[in-house]
């Protein structure tokens, strides 16, 4: 383990913010407190952002974790995607499908993926229960 204190180094007196599972959150903006999905039912939409007007929504990183329900031989397709309603299974764009077993887990960092203005960021799968942390920021369209 290291320990470390961050300073901003520009006198304004921001704070560092860090996740629950201790990761650094980094963004250029505004940062927006981590959404947090457990798709629990097959073939549900769960939501992880809500449509906002005059604003888009972009992805850092995003942490996927598949726990004992899933099968351990069948792979359980995790999907996130736009949507255009808070309850939609259909994508009007995929932003990720991956397959994950039981009790694995993906952490995909790096991204910047901008979400259209006015849509909804869903989360659906084919086998539950998978639990789905989503972190990025607003910014203005």
């Amino acid at each position: 383990m290291i320990k470390t204190i961050l300073k901003s180094g520009g006198g304004d007196n921001f704070e560092a913010i860090v996740t629950s599972r201790g990761q650094l959150v980094t963004a250029p903006l505004h940062f927006s407190d981590p959404y947090t999905a457990t798709a629990s039912v097959i073939n549900t939409a769960y939501v992880i952002s809500s449509a906002k007007v005059g604003e888009r929504f972009v992805i850092t990183d995003i942490l996927l974790d598949a726990d004992r329900n899933v099968s351990a031989n069948t792979p359980a397709t995790v999907v996130l995607y736009e949507g255009t309603s808070e309850d939609t299974t259909t994508a009007s764009r995929t932003i990720l499908s991956i397959e994950m077993l039981k009790n694995t887990n993906r952490v995909i960092t790096g991204l910047n993926v901008i979400l259209s203005e006015n849509v909804w960021f869903l989360l659906k799968t084919d086998d539950a229960t998978i639990n789905a942390t989503i972190l990025g920021y607003y910014v203005s369209a």
